[in-house]
């Protein structure tokens, strides 16, 4: 029998404390069981695009620990919806489902790349990767080029959620 969080607190006898602690750990153990195990190696679909895409390299990643494959060359979502203030910075999260159905989250923008808000990260979807922008205008998701704009791409490994605070 596979053990889990869930039989763990199944064996406290006080259900108060039962759901306290699993409205603590559940956020960790989604985490830990919901990560990329590749670098997405996310990098411009082509000059002058407004999209992103998987790297030379398929992406695995595990969503609710069982395997998922992105190929490469998998176009990202479009950044629809995104505008960013001229000289601001923000992210766009590309996050992956165990059907392999991608979807794109912003974060909320800052003056300065540390004041930037991820996103809340969704439950059983694990992060492929984010962009960094910022551009000296405006920029418009799914329209400006992301080679025009200041972009960095982030293909992190392993259990990543900066919206699980202390």
């Amino acid at each position: 029998m596979l053990d889990t969080v869930t039989r763990y607190l199944a064996g406290l006898s006080v259900i108060g404390d039962a759901t306290a602690l699993r409205n603590i750990i559940s956020p960790l153990s989604d985490r830990y069981s919901t990560h990329p195990l590749t670098s997405a190696g996310l990098v411009i679909k082509a000059g002058s695009s407004a999209l992103a895409k998987i790297g030379a390299a398929d992406f695995y990643a595990l969503v609710g620990g069982r395997l998922v494959l992105i190929a490469a060359s998998t176009d990202m979502p479009a950044l629809t919806g995104l505008t960013i203030a001229a000289n601001t910075f923000n992210v766009a999260c590309f996050f992956v489902d165990g059907a392999a159905a991608v979807t794109m989250a912003a974060g909320a923008q800052g003056a300065t790349v540390g004041a930037v808000v991820f996103p809340q990260f969704p439950v059983k979807k694990a992060l492929i990767g984010f962009l960094i922008i910022t551009h000296s205008a405006t920029f418009t998701g799914g329209t400006t080029a992301l080679d025009t704009a200041t972009t960095v791409y982030v293909s992190p490994l392993g259990p990543s959620d900066p919206t699980v605070l202390v």
